[in-house]
Protein backbone atom coordinates (compact mmCIF):
# COMPACT_ATOMS: atom_id res chain seq x y z
CA UNK A 1 0.00 0.00 0.00
CA UNK A 2 1.44 3.15 -0.97
CA UNK A 3 2.96 5.60 1.97
CA UNK A 4 1.04 8.69 0.02
CA UNK A 5 -2.48 9.15 -0.85
CA UNK A 6 -3.06 8.71 -4.37
CA UNK A 7 -5.12 12.27 -5.14
CA UNK A 8 -8.22 11.85 -7.38
CA UNK A 9 -9.71 14.09 -9.87
CA UNK A 10 -11.95 15.65 -7.26
CA UNK A 11 -8.38 16.88 -5.09
CA UNK A 12 -6.56 18.30 -7.22
CA UNK A 13 -6.29 21.82 -8.63
CA UNK A 14 -7.05 22.42 -12.30
CA UNK A 15 -4.20 22.32 -13.92
CA UNK A 16 -3.01 18.58 -12.40
CA UNK A 17 -6.46 17.40 -13.12
CA UNK A 18 -6.13 18.96 -16.75
CA UNK A 19 -3.31 16.64 -16.95
CA UNK A 20 -4.97 13.78 -15.57
CA UNK A 21 -8.02 14.49 -18.47
CA UNK A 22 -5.37 14.37 -20.98
CA UNK A 23 -3.53 11.18 -19.93
CA UNK A 24 -7.12 9.38 -19.17
CA UNK A 25 -7.95 10.17 -23.33
CA UNK A 26 -4.44 8.73 -24.17
CA UNK A 27 -4.43 5.82 -21.83
CA UNK A 28 -7.95 5.13 -20.67
CA UNK A 29 -6.87 5.59 -16.85
CA UNK A 30 -4.90 7.59 -14.91
CA UNK A 31 -1.60 5.87 -13.69
CA UNK A 32 -1.27 5.56 -9.88
CA UNK A 33 2.43 7.23 -10.45
CA UNK A 34 0.88 10.63 -11.87
CA UNK A 35 -2.21 10.37 -8.72
CA UNK A 36 0.99 10.22 -6.23
CA UNK A 37 3.19 13.10 -7.79
CA UNK A 38 -0.18 15.27 -8.02
CA UNK A 39 1.17 15.84 -4.51
CA UNK A 40 3.68 18.01 -6.02
CA UNK A 41 1.48 19.95 -9.25
CA UNK A 42 4.87 22.16 -10.19
CA UNK A 43 6.66 18.33 -10.19
CA UNK A 44 3.92 16.55 -12.25
CA UNK A 45 3.80 19.45 -14.80
CA UNK A 46 7.30 19.20 -15.26
CA UNK A 47 7.75 15.73 -15.19
CA UNK A 48 4.59 14.47 -17.68
CA UNK A 49 5.80 15.99 -20.90
CA UNK A 50 9.44 15.25 -19.49
CA UNK A 51 8.19 11.86 -19.65
CA UNK A 52 5.81 11.47 -22.48
CA UNK A 53 8.94 13.37 -24.94
CA UNK A 54 11.31 10.09 -24.07
CA UNK A 55 8.22 7.71 -24.82
CA UNK A 56 7.35 9.17 -27.85
CA UNK A 57 10.50 10.53 -29.45
CA UNK A 58 11.12 8.72 -33.03
CA UNK A 59 14.89 8.48 -32.51
CA UNK A 60 14.96 4.60 -31.44
CA UNK A 61 11.25 3.85 -31.70
CA UNK A 62 8.76 1.99 -30.09
CA UNK A 63 10.29 -1.75 -29.87
CA UNK A 64 13.80 -0.66 -28.85
CA UNK A 65 12.29 2.06 -26.07
CA UNK A 66 10.23 -0.87 -24.53
CA UNK A 67 13.45 -3.11 -24.61
CA UNK A 68 15.24 -0.27 -22.28
CA UNK A 69 12.10 0.25 -19.95
CA UNK A 70 11.55 -3.58 -19.92
CA UNK A 71 15.04 -4.78 -18.54
CA UNK A 72 15.35 -1.68 -16.32
CA UNK A 73 11.87 -2.61 -14.86
CA UNK A 74 12.85 -6.26 -14.50
CA UNK A 75 16.36 -5.05 -13.23
CA UNK A 76 14.75 -3.11 -10.88
CA UNK A 77 12.05 -5.87 -9.70
CA UNK A 78 9.67 -3.03 -9.86
CA UNK A 79 6.46 -5.02 -9.97
CA UNK A 80 4.92 -1.41 -11.23
CA UNK A 81 7.03 -0.80 -13.62
CA UNK A 82 7.08 -4.38 -14.93
CA UNK A 83 3.14 -4.27 -15.53
CA UNK A 84 3.53 -1.42 -17.43
CA UNK A 85 6.57 -1.70 -19.81
CA UNK A 86 5.29 -5.19 -20.50
CA UNK A 87 1.88 -3.26 -21.73
CA UNK A 88 4.01 -1.08 -23.83
CA UNK A 89 5.84 -4.19 -25.51
CA UNK A 90 2.84 -5.99 -26.36
CA UNK A 91 1.99 -2.38 -28.07
CA UNK A 92 5.51 -2.43 -29.70
CA UNK A 93 4.78 -6.08 -31.42
CA UNK A 94 6.55 -7.90 -28.77
CA UNK A 95 5.28 -11.84 -28.21
CA UNK A 96 5.30 -12.92 -24.51
CA UNK A 97 8.01 -15.01 -25.26
CA UNK A 98 9.95 -11.74 -25.85
CA UNK A 99 8.62 -9.85 -22.67
CA UNK A 100 9.70 -12.90 -20.60
CA UNK A 101 13.03 -13.77 -22.11
CA UNK A 102 13.82 -9.62 -20.69
CA UNK A 103 16.54 -10.44 -17.97
CA UNK A 104 16.85 -13.79 -18.61
CA UNK A 105 20.71 -13.30 -20.42
CA UNK A 106 20.35 -16.76 -21.53
CA UNK A 107 17.55 -16.54 -23.24
CA UNK A 108 18.15 -13.27 -24.51
CA UNK A 109 21.42 -14.50 -26.43
CA UNK A 110 18.00 -16.42 -28.59
CA UNK A 111 15.98 -14.47 -28.36
CA UNK A 112 16.96 -11.12 -29.15
CA UNK A 113 19.16 -9.56 -32.31
CA UNK A 114 22.76 -8.33 -31.52
CA UNK A 115 21.64 -4.59 -31.23
CA UNK A 116 18.48 -5.34 -28.96
CA UNK A 117 20.73 -7.54 -26.91
CA UNK A 118 23.29 -4.36 -26.22
CA UNK A 119 20.38 -2.36 -25.28
CA UNK A 120 19.17 -4.71 -22.53
CA UNK A 121 22.72 -4.94 -21.28
CA UNK A 122 23.12 -1.25 -21.33
CA UNK A 123 19.66 -1.09 -19.53
CA UNK A 124 21.00 -3.97 -16.86
CA UNK A 125 24.43 -2.60 -16.51
CA UNK A 126 23.66 1.47 -15.86
CA UNK A 127 20.34 -0.17 -13.50
CA UNK A 128 22.40 -2.48 -11.54
CA UNK A 129 25.69 0.83 -11.05
CA UNK A 130 25.84 3.85 -12.72
CA UNK A 131 29.63 3.05 -13.23
CA UNK A 132 28.71 -0.33 -15.14
CA UNK A 133 29.15 1.81 -18.53
CA UNK A 134 32.62 0.32 -19.32
CA UNK A 135 35.20 1.85 -21.92
CA UNK A 136 34.32 -1.21 -24.09
CA UNK A 137 30.43 -1.11 -23.72
CA UNK A 138 30.75 2.50 -25.02
CA UNK A 139 32.95 1.32 -27.74
CA UNK A 140 30.23 -1.36 -29.01
CA UNK A 141 27.92 1.21 -28.33
CA UNK A 142 29.19 3.35 -30.58
CA UNK A 143 29.80 1.04 -33.22
CA UNK A 144 26.09 0.45 -33.88
CA UNK A 145 23.96 3.32 -32.83
CA UNK A 146 24.04 7.04 -33.69
CA UNK A 147 25.08 9.18 -31.10
CA UNK A 148 21.48 10.93 -30.94
CA UNK A 149 20.43 7.19 -30.98
CA UNK A 150 22.82 6.57 -27.41
CA UNK A 151 21.57 9.30 -25.86
CA UNK A 152 18.18 8.63 -26.13
CA UNK A 153 18.74 5.33 -25.16
CA UNK A 154 20.56 6.44 -22.31
CA UNK A 155 17.79 9.05 -21.38
CA UNK A 156 15.55 6.34 -21.59
CA UNK A 157 16.68 3.98 -18.91
CA UNK A 158 17.83 6.91 -16.81
CA UNK A 159 14.33 8.11 -16.91
CA UNK A 160 12.66 4.89 -16.31
CA UNK A 161 15.23 3.97 -13.10
CA UNK A 162 14.22 7.79 -11.63
CA UNK A 163 10.40 6.19 -11.87
CA UNK A 164 11.19 2.88 -10.63
CA UNK A 165 12.69 4.05 -7.82
CA UNK A 166 9.84 6.63 -6.96
CA UNK A 167 7.51 3.87 -7.24
CA UNK A 168 9.19 1.50 -5.09
CA UNK A 169 10.21 3.89 -2.59
CA UNK A 170 6.35 5.20 -2.29
CA UNK A 171 5.21 1.99 -2.65
CA UNK A 172 3.00 2.51 -5.21
CA UNK A 173 0.41 -0.43 -6.14
CA UNK A 174 -0.38 -1.83 -10.14
CA UNK A 175 -3.52 0.14 -11.29
CA UNK A 176 -6.58 -2.37 -11.47
CA UNK A 177 -6.45 -1.89 -15.30
CA UNK A 178 -3.35 -3.64 -15.55
CA UNK A 179 -4.16 -6.51 -13.47
CA UNK A 180 -7.32 -7.51 -14.66
CA UNK A 181 -7.13 -10.95 -16.60
CA UNK A 182 -7.03 -10.05 -20.40
CA UNK A 183 -6.19 -6.40 -20.00
CA UNK A 184 -3.93 -4.91 -21.47
CA UNK A 185 -4.85 -0.89 -22.01
CA UNK A 186 -1.68 0.75 -22.34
Amino acid sequence: MAIVDLQQDEDVIPEVRSVFAAVREEYGFVPNILRAMAHCPDLLQAFVPFWAQIYASPTIGPRLRALAALSTAKAQECAYCVAHMSASARRAGMGEHEISAVGDSRAQTQVFDPKEALILELADRLTQDPDGTTDALRKRLRGVFTEAEIVNIVLAIGTYNLTSRFLKALAIDVEEELTAPQSHPE
